[in-house]
């Protein structure tokens, strides 16, 4: 019998050979791979439960791991996922059951930190639209009127976690105004350069808004009409964390009176392969929808896996992961 039984419910990369390195490091270890049991891995959690029910580790991209799941889980130590958020997981029920959830939360904060930083400047050079408007032969310096200085512009960082953070170092070079919300953050002093404020406060001062903000039931619809009432007139709004955190409907109607300007997007409510859905694709020439792809680079997805396997090696052969939720 062996010793640790490792699940891998799904995962889209064309190999786990990283993580099989490392996870066979274990003294006796069953490893099942969903994936090469039933095309693109195990989603259902009813499913799930039949290949999982008795393993030491679950390790899941897009499974959702409910308290139905997790409460069916007889020894399982922990979950770790290939993402820095944790939201296909019911953390809560997790730590009910005692079993640990890990993430990867700094695998990407250079790709996500640079898509940021390449979608305030495309909103405000405007860049993709000149370049549509010259391919559709509509090209005249009214279409993208106005055009503003970018050192004059103030940005407004909703959450200051490590990706946030990232951002505001890279644009502390173009001397811009920075201000932050994070009520859970408490180390302001590092950042003197920066100004903390409260939401309602931060939203009327910010020219740009660039949100960061994990997604959970506290921020869902955290950028809702209401406050985006509370923008400037032409103000940007861009987003690479968690599609849910902004009320597309109210982003709509907001790009239509003129609240906001124009938009970045790595990320939205749908599904990735569901994007086509978006009422924002109503008005292509003000936002610019990436499919979430802001996180990828070769190096990310190289230490998204490892990182992922470490979580469970560090787990089950000394009683911690790499990160803990």
């Amino acid at each position: 019998m062996s010793r640790y039984k490792i699940v891998f419910s799904d995962y889209y990369y064309p190999n786990i050979d990283q993580e099989l390195a490392i996870l066979n490091q274990l003294d006796n270890v069953e490893i099942v791979d969903c994936t090469k049991i039933i095309p693109g891995g195990v989603k259902d959690e009813n499913q799930l439960l039949q290949f999982a029910q008795d393993a030491d580790a679950l390790i899941v991209q897009f499974a959702p791991v409910t308290r139905k799941g997790i409460e069916g889980m007889h020894k399982c130590r922990i979950v770790s996922r290939y993402a820095i958020g944790v939201d296909v997981i019911d953390v809560t029920a997790a730590r009910e059951k005692g079993i640990v959830v890990a993430n990867v939360p700094d695998y990407c904060i250079e790709e996500v930190s640079d898509t940021a930083i390449a979608h305030i400047f495309n909103c405000v050079r405007k860049v993709s639209l000149a370049y549509d408007l010259l391919r559709r032969d509509e090209w005249a310096y009214a279409r993208i009127k106005p055009v503003r200085r970018f050192a004059s512009l103030t940005v407004g960082l909703v959450a200051f976690g490590n990706i946030a953070r990232r951002v505001a170092q890279k644009l502390q070079v173009f001397g811009n105004p920075i201000l932050a919300y994070d009520p859970y953050f408490h180390d302001q002093e590092r950042f003197s350069w920066v100004e903390f404020l409260p939401l309602e406060e931060l939203l009327p001062r910010a020219d740009i808004l660039s949100i960061h903000a994990p997604l959970n039931q506290e921020t869902h619809h955290l950028i809702n009409r209401e406050r985006l009432d509370l923008l400037k007139p032409g103000a940007i709004v861009v987003n690479t964390s968690r599609g849910g955190l902004i009320d597309e409907t109210a982003l709509l109607e907001a790009i239509q009176s003129g609240r906001v300007s124009a938009a970045g997007l790595d990320v939205l409510e749908y599904p990735d392969a569901d994007y086509a859905k978006s009422v924002l694709l109503q008005i292509p020439d003000q936002v610019v929808i990436n499919p979430h792809f802001g996180w990828y680079s070769e190096e990310a997805v190289q230490d998204l896996q490892r990182k992922v396997a470490l979580n469970v090696y560090e787990m089950l052969s000394h009683g911690k992961p790499l990160y803990q939720v």
